[in-house]
């Protein structure tokens, strides 16, 4: 049945399952055929394996599916989780379409979704969906154009640089005309492969500039490439071929048009052959329909590409110098090779039944799994269901899966006939009468169930008339029959047990459950039960009526039948387990209800089912015999019914079965069986009981017989071997496979003629690989010993068995076991090409040269051929091979079955050329990269000479020869002509040392001759060693004195610039150890003759670790041996730490500290405990003035005579002999609590007849918080008697001023009239009660005349607050107050009880005020002076000094306005200005009020600040003084001229920042570069010291733009420089540009540097001019003393005894003899006392002055100044041979061209006179240097003037480096 054969659908299967159940065979799974409707979901739309789209794009992925009804499509995550929307990540539509938002940040991680359709019939899944977004990167298009030569293929290949995959070429440009580039044909001119364009046919007219577009295919982003420079060689290079353009992996789009690139280079133009791996050897393969070659081969083209192309393939290039071969691999994606289909596609299996699906996949080897509705169900290509039942219904999804790649098919699987399930029940519930009641039931089944119902097992209408209920029936839309039963004004007769049940043929479900209606029981009449004998019965009584008390059954008349036993009741059932005949009679059943009860018989009768005797068939039958076999019945009721069923169908009339059935048998008769009877019989046994089934099994035996029969066979060598035999019988033969073995060579060496038996698995002996499966013989590649004799035997043990012999040949097609090979020889030299051809006889051989076939009848070769036993060899031999010999030959062979060839390559070897085109590639401090061109022939070895032609001192010159190594590069390298270059690296070699190099090839054959000489100069490398006699001592407080000697000479590697000092300071516990880094700095001192420095600005008697490093241009070498020295001792500088005090009584406290922290200890004298009183308010809280009490040694002090219960704030200061140091973190503790004073001023009088009112001020002395006051009251005269009464003190809520102003009354009742008592008070604090008051009189009296109870007194107010003046007065009403002088009247308020309220107290408002009372007795008067306290007046604050880091400042106390001072607050802030950094916020620091002077610390250096100072009392703060600028000590960065500043080679430009000046350090440096002629800056990275830009133009001018950042301020500086030409010439000298021209030197162009160029060099053309006609004068005096000086100079250097001050005359040399200021003694003296040719020499004058320059100079940007005299040429020998005509010279780069003296303090050279005499190139040849990282060699030239400037700038330099960092440097 096919993959779409359907089921039809439910009506339509009717007829057709009618003819189902009539066939011959019994039906189990029904397979429909026809096209039905298709129900379950499927996908119209499904989503690809893989998605990637650019994450800031997103992406839509679009899922349709279609079912009946439509399905619901949603998409779930790899958990199985359904996905939302989410915002801003995903949307979903409702039509299944999934879209990922774009992302703004980062990309998303991948995620693996699958999309799920669902209906009613079925789940779908999608297979897995990767979403894989991709980040934007920036990526630029990069074009690789391969040289090519004339008559070959040019590759360009198009990329991105960081060589995306989502990066292809869209357009290609040659210039600014686009290409036309289509479609590939064989005769296209060009051909995109991949990401390469190829052209054919190159010449000389498409060399030019090339540029691609490349598109992203995410974001559909283009950019174009810049040009790139395709050369096109006119050739010949006589080389072999190298391949340029080809791919490790190719992928491609199954059905699409493309080609795999194999292009080679070189000359002349290759040859190409094409190979395939099949079968694990490489196969010939030649141009087919869909398959051909573009360019001869260059290209290997496909058209529709389909799967079978993927695969390995080999391509060969090669000519007469040899071959290239490139290996490839083809990968075809998105092919639909692998498919998969299930079948059936549409299944109707019947309930119980065992149903199969089958999936078939394409390609085998796929792993196979299957899902139901979504969820896993098995692996494998079959899936068997068994026992089906309806949760297997739905759809089945069958994926096959390849690697990452899956596809799947799908069946659904329908239900056919099945017996009913019930989907919905009713339950058990009680209802009134009256009332309506529907039962409802669902039931599903095929066919389509009746749904009955009955009532206490009976059919409903036997109890019920039809008006009295109704019965609806509906089919749902899942299918099920749906049945309601309605049953309208139910009465209690109604109730039972109603039953529902679903019948069909196959089957039956029921349910049952009581309706119980309220009202009386009663028991329904039923007719008899009948039950089945031996099985388990239950009866239910039929009773209705609610509720019911109990029920009961009974057996006849006789008792109850109990709850346990065989027969049992449990309330209303009666069980029998099992029934028995005994069982039969009458039973009663019995229901009783709270009111009433009833009863009824019921009567059950046993019936006995049948019961079948076993039977068999015999295990003997055969084809043609006969049997009969009986089936009887040994008990049971009758009448019974017999029917037999062959394998669970009714018997076919075409089996020819007769049957024969009596009253209690059956017998079945086979008059002639045959294979068809064989299976299951099944006697069905029927009454009226039951229906019992036995089966037996009848297996007929049956011969074998062929189904394919084995037939001769010949087969090709190497191809698959597939020999069948397969025969059908029961039971089923086993096949075996035999090989004749005697005449053929034995597998087990046994040349017996006998058969020998082939196993299941491997046979032979690992040289034969033969399987047999499932009866067939076979074997991956056929081979010689396969040939023979086969025997193939079927047998099942039934009859003989089947025997067939077959012959085996295997045909040998000529073939050759290689595909290629090569041979090499000697020009001169016979060899000799051999093949050896295999296969069957006759064998033809025959050689091919070049395509042509050998000519046999020449006398330079001959061929010759011997048969062996496998096949034919042939030997062409050459008598002498020539150069002519070389290349491509080719043995062809054939015989009848196939032809093969075998390629041979002939190499005649030669000595090698010598080396050419010699090019420096790179130059370091120890080693050199030299290139040069590549020669035509291979595998050869490579070796270089090279001699040192300076050494220092120590050194000796000599002679290296040494093998080089070949750098691997990645990418092949030509030169302009197009030509392949070699590069190798060169080490061990000496920094700034000249060096000439030549090399040598080598091959097997012999050594080429040595090359030109190649002249170069090392560079420049950080000293080697450390200075020497390096001694520190301390030179005063904060100082060391360091002084050192130069390292050695031979150390300085270059020209020696100075030293660097380092420190750090120790801890004074871990010295060595854990070194606690606690202040660091390192110093420059300029100039190698420098010896000594000064670092200040430490930290006084503190330990130290300093190191000392020297300098050059390169770097700063190794450090001393880490010193270790102490600063003298000054003031402490840490403060005395862990100080605590506590309070010893009301007068003193104790103080004790630890001493200052080890590591900062100093010579201590004792210390310094200060302290003040402290005073808390809401607007400030401070210590009053300072006292202090000086201490010894000792730790620890006690402070007497201080304030009782007072806060003290308490700081210790460690003292020397030089001072006080910082003091301590302030610590606060106060005295203890004493008894207070006595209370002041206290006033008694009279308020009533028997009041007096008591009045008092709180004691001035408290000694601590008052608790209460006692006041006590007495008669006079009386001794004793006395009462007190308790007066508390509010105080919780009032400040310290309101409680010292505070009046306390109280007024004392209960005294008698007119008697006089004494009144005192005593105030209490914790401590005590004080001191009791005088006391004072008063006597109880009516109310007379006005008196004041108030004390008038002196109230303290700040200013601005609000003040109450009280005013209580005593005295017969009415009383009448009056305040003078009055306030304004907005400003004050007299209450009604006579207070005055000055509601904001200010300066004027101090004074004295008078309360006067009066009534009508008479006046009172009271006097109040008003003092106002304000806030300090402002002090002025003056700078005393300024530190690098630091402003000291002072001030005088200023007027206190009332109040004391509690201290002062510093403000200050960092003004803007041009610094790195800009205004700062506002810093503040607090002062004591005793102190008047405070240093602002932590500062940056040369900064300018904003310093106001603020003055606090307890009223509050002064206002801010007027602002002090101030700034601290130091300045800007100073720039250095360019030519210190600005190193440059040819390809680098290096900037030495130890150069720049300045008192500050350097924060950060920011520094940008741009071509002259305008462009963008590029940022330049630094660490601190130099900063460097490689991959420079050469000969460019270039601008610097440097911006120094110090807390002094920003510097600004822009120099404009130039990089040497290729061979090391000078362009110009680096200038620095005036501020004024920087705006405009943005733009300068080419033509502004030649302008500056020109500028410099105008004002030396003169000088120049006038030099050259004193050189030609002075020449012949200057030669003739050559000799003598140079003696005379060797000596002194020998000696020593040159002195800077004294000039020499300088020597010829080949080089300059001051190389980075350093002395260079000569290798050879004795080599140069004559003028050597081509040398170069500088003319002085005897009198100390330059013939050419003298002390005038130059001038301007300070180009050379010395005169150069060049002579000629002639012959000499020497080591190196006479210098070549085009000789490469690298020169020293780091000098400048400005004259250099020996007295110069940056000079390198300790004596610049006993200069090196070299040989120095001419001028003329300097043109053909190669790019080069180092400058032209620096004038040696000496004058008194140049040596006077030197010492002046010298100074100058000194004097600024002395400002550069800190602590500064003396």
């Amino acid at each position: 049945m096919s993959g779409r054969e359907r089921a039809a659908p439910r009506g339509a299967l009717l007829p057709l399952l009618f003819a189902c159940l009539l066939a011959t065979q019994p039906l189990v799974v029904c397979e429909v055929s026809g096209d039905p409707p298709r129900l379950a979901p499927w996908f119209t739309a499904e989503p690809p394996p893989l998605v990637q789209f650019a994450a800031s794009r997103g992406a839509r992925v679009r899922c349709a599916a279609r079912g009946t009804p439509p399905p619901t499509v949603l998409w779930l995550s790899d958990d199985g989780t359904p996905l939302t929307d989410t915002p801003g990540l995903r949307r979903i539509y409702s039509n299944g379409t999934l879209e990922v938002l774009p992302a703004s940040g980062s990309a998303p991680a991948a995620a693996t979704l699958r999309c799920r359709a669902a209906n009613a019939h079925g789940v779908a899944l999608s297979r897995d969906l990767t979403l894989l977004p991709v980040s934007d990167v920036n990526w630029e298009a990069v074009l690789v154009a391969a040289a090519a030569w004339a008559g070959g293929v040019a590759a360009l290949t198009c990329r991105a640089a960081d060589s995306s995959p989502h990066v292809r070429p869209a357009v290609w440009y040659r210039g600014d005309t686009v290409l036309d580039v289509h479609a590939p044909t064989a005769e296209s001119r060009y051909v995109v492969a991949g990401d390469t364009l190829l052209v054919r046919d190159v010449s000389a007219a498409d060399a030019g500039p090339y540029s691609c577009v490349a598109r992203h295919a995410l974001t559909a982003l283009t950019k174009r490439s810049r040009p790139v420079h395709l050369a096109v060689a006119p050739g010949p290079s006589n080389s072999a071929p190298r391949v340029v353009a080809s791919a490790n992996e190719v992928s491609v789009a199954a059905g699409a048009d493309f080609c795999i690139p194999c292009v080679a280079s070189e000359y002349p133009p290759p040859h190409y052959t094409w190979y395939r791996e099949m079968n694990g050897r490489l196969q010939p393969v030649e141009p087919s329909g869909g398959r051909w070659w573009w360019a001869g081969g260059a290209a290997l083209c496909f058209s529709r590409a389909s799967p079978a192309a993927g695969g390995a393939w080999l391509c060969k290039a090669y000519n007469v110098y040899g071959d290239a071969t490139k290996q490839m691999r083809l990968h075809v994606d998105g092919a639909d090779d692998l498919a998969v289909t299930v079948a059936p596609a549409v299944l109707v299996a019947d309930t119980g039944s065992t149903a199969r699906l089958n999936c078939s996949a394409s390609d085998p080897s796929g792993s196979i799994t299957w899902l139901h509705d979504g969820v896993a169900a098995g692996s494998g290509p079959e899936l068997v269901l068994r026992a089906v039942t309806r949760s297997h219904r739905g759809l089945y999804q069958c994926f096959a899966r390849r690697g990452s790649y899956a596809v799947h098919a799908s069946a659904e699987l329908r239900l056919g006939d099945s017996a009913p399930e019930l989907h919905y029940t009713f339950i058990e519930q009680a209802l009134r009468a009256g009332g309506g009641v529907s039962l409802r039931c669902a039931a599903a089944g095929s066919p389509a169930p009746r749904l009955a119902w009955l009532l206490d097992s009976q059919p409903l209408d036997q109890y019920r008339a039809q008006h009295r209920y109704f019965i609806n029936e509906e089919i749902s839309v899942n299918g099920d029959v749906v049945s309601t039963l309605n049953i309208s004004s139910v009465s209690p007769e109604d109730g039972g047990r109603y039953t529902c049940r679903a019948q069909n043929q196959l089957g039956q479900a029921e349910h049952s459950a009581r309706l119980n209606i309220y009202g009386p029981p009663s028991i329904r009449a039923l007719g008899p039960i009948r039950v089945v004998a031996g099985a388990n019965a239950t009866i239910f009584c039929p009773y209705a009526g609610y509720p019911i008390s109990s029920v009961w059954w009974r057996r006849g008349a006789g008792r109850a039948v109990g709850g346990a036993g065989r027969v049992s009741a449990r309330g209303a059932e009666l069980r029998l387990a099992p029934a028995l005949a005994a069982d039969a009679g009458r039973y009663a059943c019995e229901v009783a209800a709270p009111a009433a009860a009833a009863r009824a018989d019921l009567e059950i009768q046993v019936r006995n089912p049948p019961k079948i005797s076993p039977f068999m068939f015999s295990s003997e039958l055969t084809e043609g015999s006969s049997v009969q076999v009986l089936c009887g019945v040994s008990s049971g009721d009758k009448p019974m019914y017999f029917s037999w069923l062959k394998d669970g169908a009714p018997l076919s009339s075409n089996l020819q079965i007769e049957e024969k059935s009596l009253n209690e048998f059956s017998l079945l008769m086979f008059s002639d069986l045959t294979a068809r009877h064989s299976g299951d019989y099944t006697c069905r046994v029927t009454n009226h009981a039951a229906t019992v089934n036995y089966t037996a099994t009848l297996s007929v035996k049956v011969t074998p017989a062929w189904t394919t029969e084995p037939m001769d066979a010949a087969i090709l060598l190497g191809a698959p071997l597939s020999l069948q035999c397969a025969a059908k019988g029961y039971p089923v033969p086993k096949i075996k496979w035999y090989r004749r073995i005697g005449d053929s060579v034995s597998l087990n060496n046994d040349n017996e003629d006998h058969w020998e038996i082939i196993g299941g698995s491997d046979w032979g002996d690992g040289v034969i690989e033969v399987r047999t499966r499932n009866g067939t013989l076979g074997a991956p590649a056929a081979s010689r010993l396969h040939q023979g004799q086969y025997r193939c035997v079927a047998d099942n043990g039934v009859g003989p068995p089947l025997i067939k012999h077959i012959n085996l040949t295997i045909h040998e097609p000529a073939h050759f076991e290689e595909s290629s090979g090569n041979m090499s020889c000697v020009r001169g030299h016979s060899v000799s090409l051999t093949c050896h051809a295999l296969g069957d006889a006759p064998l033809t051989v025959h050689w091919t040269h070049q395509g042509t076939r050998i000519d046999l009848n020449s006398y330079r070769w001959s061929v010759s051929e011997v048969r062996t036993v496998d096949g034919l060899r042939s030997s062409l031999q050459f008598r002498a091979a020539e150069s002519t010999d070389a290349g491509e030959y080719r043995c062809h062979a054939h015989n009848q079955y196939g032809r093969s060839e075998l390629l041979l390559f002939l190499h005649v070897e030669e000595p090698p050329e010598a080396p050419r085109s010699l090019h420096l590639g790179g130059v370091g401090s120890r080693w050199v990269r030299v290139t040069w061109r590549a020669p035509s022939t291979r595998g050869l070895s490579y070796s270089a000479s090279f001699t040192a032609l300076q050494a220092l001192p120590t050194q000796d010159a000599k002679h290296i020869t040494t093998n080089l190594t070949l750098d691997s590069v990645a990418d092949e390298r030509a030169d302009t002509d197009g030509h392949p270059i070699l590069s190798a690296r060169l080490e061990s070699l000496h920094p700034s040392v000249a060096y000439s190099l030549r090399l040598t090839a080598t091959n097997h054959i012999g050594q080429s001759p040595q090359s030109e000489p190649l002249l170069f100069t090392t560079l420049e490398e950080a000293p080697s060693a450390s200075p020497q006699n390096v001694q520190v001592r301390s030179a005063g407080v904060g100082e060391l004195h360091i002084t050192w000697s130069a390292p050695p000479q031979d150390s300085w590697n270059g020209e020696l610039l100075g030293y660097v000092v380092s420190w750090r300071e120790l801890s004074r516990v871990d010295e060595e150890g854990n070194d606690e880094e606690r202040r660091a700095g390192s110093s420059t001192a300029p100039g190698w003759t420098t010896a000594d420095t000064t670092i200040s600005g430490l930290r006084s008697f503190s330990r130290y670790a300093l190191t000392l490093r020297a300098y050059n241009r390169a770097g700063a070498g190794p450090p001393t041996p880490t010193m270790y020295a102490t600063t003298a001792d000054g003031v402490p500088e840490v403060a005395p730490t862990a100080v605590v005090c506590e309070g010893l009584s009301s007068r003193s406290l104790r103080v004790r500290w630890s001493p200052p922290q080890p590591a900062h200890a100093h010579v201590l004298r004792g210390y310094d405990v200060q302290y003040a009183t402290l005073h808390f308010s809401p607007l400030w809280s401070g210590a009053m003035e300072s006292q202090t009490a000086r201490t010894g040694a000792n730790t620890e002090a006690t402070l007497q005579g201080l304030r009782a219960a007072t806060n003290y704030s308490v700081w210790v200061r460690a003292r020397t002999d030089r001072g006080l140091g910082p003091p301590s973190a302030p610590i606060y503790c106060s005295t203890r609590e004493d008894v207070p004073g006595a209370v002041e001023a206290v006033r008694a009088l009279a308020s009533s007849s028997d009041t007096v009112r008591v009045s008092w001020l709180a004691p001035s002395q408290r000694a601590g918080r008052l608790t209460h006051y006692t006041l006590y009251t007495r008669e006079l005269g009386k001794v004793g008697g006395e009462w007190s009464q308790r007066v508390e003190a509010n105080v919780d809520s009032k400040s310290d001023e309101e409680i010292e102003e505070e009046e306390v009354w109280r007024e004392v009742v209960g005294l008698r009239e007119r008697t006089v008592y004494e009144f005192w008070v005593r105030a209490a604090t914790a401590a005590g009660a004080g001191p009791p008051t005088r006391p004072v009189t008063a006597a109880p009296a009516r109310a007379g005349s006005a008196r004041i109870s108030s004390l008038g007194r002196v109230v303290h107010v700040s200013r601005g607050a609000r003040v109450r003046l009280r005013c209580a007065a005593v005295g017969a009403p009415p009383l009448r107050w009056r305040w003078s002088p009055a306030p304004p009247p907005h400003a004050h308020t007299v209450t009604d009880d006579g207070d005055l309220v000055i509601h904001k107290v200010e300066v004027q408002t101090a004074g004295n005020y008078t309360c006067s009372v009066r009534n009508s007795g008479g006046a009172d008067a009271a006097v109040y002076t008003l003092a106002v306290r304000r806030p300090p007046a402002a002090p002025a604050p003056r700078l005393v000094r300024a530190d690098r880091r630091a402003l000291h400042l002072a001030w005088d106390a200023p007027p206190d306005g009332g109040a004391a001072l509690l201290g002062y607050t510093v403000w200050w802030s960092r003004e803007g200005g041009e610094g790195s950094e800009g205004r700062s916020e506002p810093r503040s620091a607090r002062v004591p009020a005793g102190d008047t002077a405070h240093a602002l610390a932590g500062l940056a250096c040369g900064a300018l600040y904003r310093v106001t100072l603020r003055a606090h009392n307890a009223v509050g703060a002064s206002p801010h003084s007027r602002p002090l600028l101030a700034r601290t000590r130091g300045d800007k960065a100073k720039a250095p001229p360019g030519k210190e500043f600005v190193w440059a080679n040819s390809t680098a430009l290096r900037l030495n920042l130890l150069a720049w000046g300045g008192r500050c350090p350097v924060a950060a440096w920011t520094l940008a570069l741009r071509p002259a002629a305008g462009g963008g800056w590029t940022a330049l990275h630094t660490n601190g010291e130099t900063a460097e830009s490689g991959d420079l133009q050469p000969g460019t001018w270039y601008e610097i733009r440097v911006v120094a950042r110090a807390p002094a301020g920003d510097t600004h500086a822009r120099y404009k420089a130039a990089t040497h030409t290729r061979n090391g010439e000078r362009v110009g000298e680096p200038t620095e540009l005036p501020l004024e021209a920087r705006g405009a030197a943005g733009g300068g162009g080419a033509a502004r540097g030649a302008e500056a160029a020109a500028t410099w060099r105008a004002p030396l053309t003169p000088l120049l001019l006038a030099a050259a006609l004193a050189a030609a004068l002075t020449a012949l005096t200057a030669l003739a003393g050559v000799v003598l000086a140079r003696r005379r100079r060797a000596a002194l250097c020998e000696r020593r005894e040159c002195s800077p001050r004294r000039p020499h005359p300088q020597l010829y040399s080949t080089e300059p003899g001051n190389r980075n200021g350093k002395t260079l003694t000569p290798p050879h003296s004795d080599d140069m006392h004559e003028i050597s040719p081509y040398a170069t020499f500088s003319m002085t004058g005897g009198g100390g002055a330059e013939v050419s320059g003298g002390a005038g100079g130059a001038g301007g940007a300070g180009g050379g100044c010395a005169l150069h005299l060049r002579t000629f040429a002639r012959a000499e020998s020497l080591d190196l041979a006479a210098p070549p005509p085009r000789p490469n010279l690298l020169t020293h780069s780091q000098e400048y061209g400005r004259c250099r003296d020996s007295d110069s303090e940056s000079s390198g050279s300790p004596c610049a006179a006993c200069a090196a005499e070299l040989y120095r190139l001419p001028a003329a040849h300097l043109s053909d240097t190669l790019p080069a990282v180092e400058s032209s060699a620096d004038d040696t030239s000496y004058s008194a003037g140049s040596r006077a400037r030197h010492r002046a700038a010298r100074g100058r330099r000194r004097r600024d480096h002395s400002r550069h960092s800190a602590p500064t440097v003396r």
